[in-house]
């Protein structure tokens, strides 16, 4: 009879998969030598390219840092009837500061395409363990040691770790390399395609735009500094003689940004002024290079920057169709590192995930204040009397108040006994 032991040793440590003929699974990518060599090399190029637009554009840097927020807002909490396992992940999440650091594994996903997380554990009881620690590996050292058809062929080596941040020309991991076990690494992959052993950086597809956003914002610049300032010709009658008395004379004024210039002469002059470049501010092809490199961003331009002409319907209708993008991305972190975690953690302690019903809920972004918490309880009551469930008026009570877990609502009430024995010994 297999045992709950053995469940959870095939689960951590399975038997390695080799293809049977005829019953195998079909490749889905290329894996000869030079089409590794080349993922790699293609790998680290684009990641390159994207970290370079992370850390010198400031509007890269914030549609990376404001969607990972807008993605995790007040955080998450899980939902279960099982109240061991419940337990279990509530001092998980305090213990690992999971909401805080589940900001960052978002926001680097999105920059790099791949999250490689590394599990810890540690002996908690003489029969349990628990995950003591997660760190992420820096990504363009890890590698994913799959088959044609992304499968691990053997689990106790499924990653491997390069000890420099380069792409790798050979065709086997180096003698050098850290390996990894499966069940060790979380590898969670943004925009992944299936043909695919890594996923792709959010703005994979905007490095050729972002190139001409730089080229043309530098040509403006250049050309307002060159061709913006104000030419003023000075007209002197004589000769060059004449022309150095009037500078010698003038040498305190010329030159000088001040809003008055006086300038005197004794002879008969002139002084005519020739405006700068008046098309400077006409900048439509700039602005359609920034726009067309916002189409790879999940997160609309107009929520970012340059959002102050846009009429405020279309910014509200753009808000929505945000919310359900949002929602998309938080089943994606759900799936990719969520899950993966909290059953991890589950197996250390000895409960098979298959056996435990559970459901992963997101807070509201936004804190209600006295007015929105009395709509609030109102909207509660109401749903109580047309029937629906205590446990389900507690996740709705619980998804608009921050900082307030199901354990809390969890309690009998406060009884009318409990009230007047808190009045005793009180004046008022």
């Amino acid at each position: 009879m297999v045992t709950l032991r053995d469940r959870i040793q095939a689960f951590i440590n399975p038997t390695p998969n080799t293809r049977v003929e005829g019953g195998g699974t079909a490749p889905v990518m290329d894996d000869t030598p030079y089409m590794r060599f080349k993922v790699d090399r293609d790998r680290f190029s684009v990641v390159r390219d994207a970290r370079t637009m992370y850390d010198g554009d400031p509007r890269v840097e914030k549609m990376h840092r404001d969607y990972a927020r807008d993605i995790l807002r007040n955080g998450f909490f899980v939902r279960t009837a099982d109240q061991r396992a419940l337990e279990i992940i509530q001092n998980l999440q305090e213990r690992l500061d999971l909401n805080q650091r589940l900001e960052d594994w978002l926001r680097l996903s999105m920059r790099d395409g791949d999250t490689f997380l590394e599990l810890t554990a540690e002996q908690s009881s003489v029969n349990e363990f628990r995950l003591s620690n997660v760190t992420r590996k820096p990504t363009l050292r890890m590698h994913r040691n799959t088959n044609s058809a992304d499968q691990f062929v053997d689990p106790a080596r499924a990653f491997w770790m390069m000890g420099t941040e380069t792409y790798y020309q050979g065709d086997v991991a180096p003698a050098d390399a850290i390996w990894f076990p499966q069940w060790k690494i979380i590898h969670a992959r943004w925009n992944h395609d299936e043909e695919s052993r890594y996923g792709r950086p959010m703005m994979k597809s905007a490095r050729k735009q972002f190139k001409y956003v730089e080229d043309g914002e530098l040509n403006v610049a250049v050309r307002r500094k060159a061709g913006g300032a104000q030419l003023r010709q000075h007209i002197i009658e004589g000769n060059p003689a004449d022309v150095e008395a009037y500078k010698e004379m003038n040498k305190a004024a010329l030159g000088k940004l001040a809003a008055v210039i006086d300038l005197f002469s004794n002879k008969a002059s002139d002084l005519k002024v020739h405006q700068g470049d008046g098309n400077i501010d006409r900048i439509g092809d700039v602005k359609h290079h920034i726009e067309t490199m916002y189409a790879a961003s999940d997160r609309p331009m107009e929520l970012s920057v340059y959002g102050s002409d846009l009429n405020r319907d279309i910014l509200s209708e753009k808000r929505e169709q945000y919310e359900d993008t949002l929602n998309q991305s938080r089943e994606w972190a759900q799936t990719e590192i969520i899950k993966p975690l909290i059953e991890m953690e589950w197996l250390l302690h000895g409960i098979l995930p298959a056996t435990v019903k559970y459901k992963i809920h997101w807070r509201k972004g936004k804190s209600i204040d006295p007015a929105q918490l009395t709509q609030l309880v109102d909207a509660v009551m109401k749903l109580k009397i047309l029937g629906v469930k205590d446990e389900e008026l507690k996740v709705i009570l619980a998804l608009y108040l921050r900082d307030i877990d199901l354990e809390i609502l969890q309690g009998d009430g406060f009884s009318a006994e409990q009230f007047a024995q808190s009045l005793r010994g009180l004046s008022i």
